[in-house]
């Protein structure tokens, strides 16, 4: 497969539809959130051991809090809110963002509306196939930090103090822990990638999605490793220029919040946020495409046609099935003589002679004269 020219239709897809950058913000920069919930039912009264904190402050802050006790509240709640629909947009727009890919490939038009259609249709499916592969992980990562962190923790229950065989156990099944955790993680992510592509373009169910996905990796391991590293690259390249404009920022929030400019920190950290914004939803946009224009040549939906030779190509035989190859052209007849006339036919033998036909423009015969004439 050539992989690199899957990333240069990829970015050609992206950089022509524009409102794949939309998409891309919401899939790659969205995420769940939110929230938690505060309040206590006790007024606050600062205690009076306490002199060696600044009392004033503090308890001009807890003033503060019984006071706008709603406002908080109502401020988290928001915030939960608005979390919790970016993350059900984030599904919609990895469905969505599949789907339009897959539009333009098919060269179809590619309209937003489509693509919020596709990606809230397929909403329950992308979410369940995100659930099936990282609860499982998320729970086996905790297990691992548990065990791993038993030998430290037993003593200190136990009343006693931890040897030097507890934190040598400790470091092993950090390393042999992590390291399990993070190709176990690798390939979690990529079976969700391919997964995600067969439930909206194929309209498959969450675990036979999962099951055609491991297929893919199984049989096309090189392919699909191959475009892992590729990504991977591309990933560590956007994030080094993003550092970049970050740092010089920051630099300059670092500067004005130094000189006591807290307006103009404010303003410059803004300025950060608008700024990355853009490159976020392209990078988002870009990566789904590429992941799409891949997972169409690795399931034979775009074959890539080489230039057709010069020079007559025969049709294929009827009645052949699909995949019989044309028979061979005919061999060249040899040239034709050079023209020669004719040679000039042989006469007919004479007949016998014919007899003139009588001559029938003559006045006809007299009759013979009757008796009484001859007397």
């Amino acid at each position: 497969m050539d992989h690199i020219g899957v990333l240069k239709r990829a970015w050609k897809v992206t950089w022509r539809y524009r409102i794949l950058w939309l998409f891309g913000l919401f899939a790659g920069g969205a995420g769940g959130g939110g929230g938690g919930g505060g309040g206590g039912g006790s007024s606050w009264t600062p205690s009076p051991d306490s002199e060696w904190l600044p009392t004033r402050e503090i308890e001009r802050v807890g003033w503060w809090l019984q006071d706008n006790i709603a406002l908080i509240v109502a401020v988290v709640a928001f915030f939960a809110v608005l979390g919790l629909g970016m993350f059900i947009l984030s599904i919609a727009a990895k469905g969505g963002l599949v789907f339009l890919v897959n539009e333009a490939e098919e060269e179809r038009p590619v309209r937003g509306m489509d693509g919020w259609a596709a990606g809230f249709r397929a909403w329950f499916k992308v979410f369940g196939i995100g659930f099936v592969l990282f609860v499982p992980y998320m729970v086996l990562m905790l297990a691992v930090l548990v065990a791993t962190l038993a030998p430290i923790i037993r003593p200190f229950i136990s009343g006693g103090q931890p040897g030097l065989e507890a934190f040598v156990g400790m470091c092993g099944g950090l390393a042999l822990g992590g390291l399990v955790l993070l190709l176990l993680g690798i390939l979690i992510g990529v079976l969700d990638t391919l997964a995600v592509r067969y439930a909206v373009l194929d309209g498959r169910g969450v675990f036979s999605s999962i099951g055609a996905a491991w297929t893919d990796v199984r049989t096309r391991f090189k392919d699909v490793f191959v475009m892992w590293l590729l990504m991977i690259a591309v990933g560590l390249a956007f994030g080094v220029v993003i550092g970049v404009a970050a740092a010089i920022f920051g630099f300059g929030i670092v500067a004005a919040i130094l000189a006591e400019e807290f307006v103009v920190a404010g303003v410059v950290g803004f300025a950060l946020f608008i700024f990355l914004l853009l490159p976020t939803a392209i990078y988002g946009a870009f990566t789904s495409a590429v992941w799409t224009v891949f997972f169409r040549r690795l399931t034979g939906r775009e074959v890539i046609e080489a230039a057709a030779s010069p020079g007559y190509t025969p049709p294929l035989v009827p009645g052949a099935p699909a995949d019989t190859p044309p028979a061979p052209p005919a061999a060249p007849s040899p040239p034709a003589a050079p023209y020669a006339p004719a040679p000039p036919a042989a006469p007919y033998p004479p007949g016998p002679p014919v007899a003139p036909p009588p001559d029938t423009s003559a006045s006809p015969p007299s009759p013979p004269p009757s008796a009484e004439e001859r007397e």
